[in-house]
């Protein structure tokens, strides 16, 4: 709990946020934070006014550099002369880039930080109390949870094309979607696999003709499109046909992340 502090006569605010309070929902192209602020209210004269505005911004850390600003929003909480308690829900647009930004870089439990500034617009003065910084921190099972009930929305717009109404294609796009999903809960083979279905869609579909023993310089354009497709199925599905080159492999996040970037780019081409 951290205090905003004005001159003596207008009283000390207290201010907390519950980490339970913090949510995470789908919106219309993005997404945003939802958090609930507990304000304390002092007993104050009549000098300090009725009313406490709040601006604050939501802050991501960082290990080196300064932390990252993801979103600003201000609220104006009315109150009682005699004392009180106040609960003020926030909310903070979060862009898809954002989002998995935050979900690379972190490491067990997701922290944020909540800077929050004071002003009593019915003082004289307008007087503001010093800055404070609320750090958030949400625990890993929980906040996976939260990212999982996003859907297919997660990251998605960043790397996959939306078909409209070309079946085929929406099929592919969809085993994209819940492979990133997938990923944003850290279940990493599981989402190599949907990478491979949408590889073995696209071979299915695409009408890329396969080359045989050609040689290299009589390859048409359409049947070099086939062999990258099936180069990309190859290093999807190694490890797990147990490949003896591959059985004992472990596949890193950023391989289906490139994989799934690759299967989303190919996808653009297809007829």
């Amino acid at each position: 709990m951290d205090q905003l502090r004005f001159e003596a006569a207008l009283g000390t605010y207290t201010v907390s946020v519950a980490p339970e309070s913090i949510w995470i929902f789908k919106g219309i192209g993005t997404h945003y934070f939802q958090l609930q602020l507990e304000v304390g209210i002092p007993q104050v004269g009549a000098e300090a006014g009725r009313l406490l505005c709040l601006e604050t911004t939501l802050y991501a850390p960082q290990e080196t550099g300064p932390r990252a600003p993801l979103d600003s929003t201000n609220v104006s909480v009315p109150f009682n002369a005699t004392g009180e308690v106040r609960r003020p829900t926030l909310q903070y647009l979060i862009t898809n880039a954002q989002l998995m930004a935050l979900e690379q870089h972190r490491a067990g439990d997701l922290r944020l930080e909540l800077q929050v500034r004071g002003f009593l617009p019915q003082s004289s003065g307008f007087p503001g109390a010093s800055e404070i910084t609320e750090h958030l921190s949400i625990a890993e099972s929980r906040w996976r949870q939260q990212l999982a009930g996003l859907g297919r929305t997660l990251g998605a717009e960043m790397l996959i094309p939306f078909p409209a109404d070309d079946e085929p294609r929406r099929v592919v796009a969809d085993f994209l979607r819940e492979a990133q999903r997938l990923l944003g809960g850290n279940e990493i083979d599981s989402a190599m696999l949907q990478v491979r279905k949408a590889l073995e869609t696209i071979k299915k579909t695409s009408g890329w003709n396969w080359p045989g023993k050609k040689e290299k310089g009589d390859i048409t354009a359409d049947e070099r499109w086939a062999l990258i497709r099936a180069a990309m199925e190859d290093q999807a599905s190694g490890a797990m046909h147990v490949d003896p080159g591959t059985k004992d492999y472990k596949y890193s996040r950023a391989e289906v992340e490139t994989l799934i970037a690759m299967t989303g780019a190919l996808l653009r081409v297809v007829a």
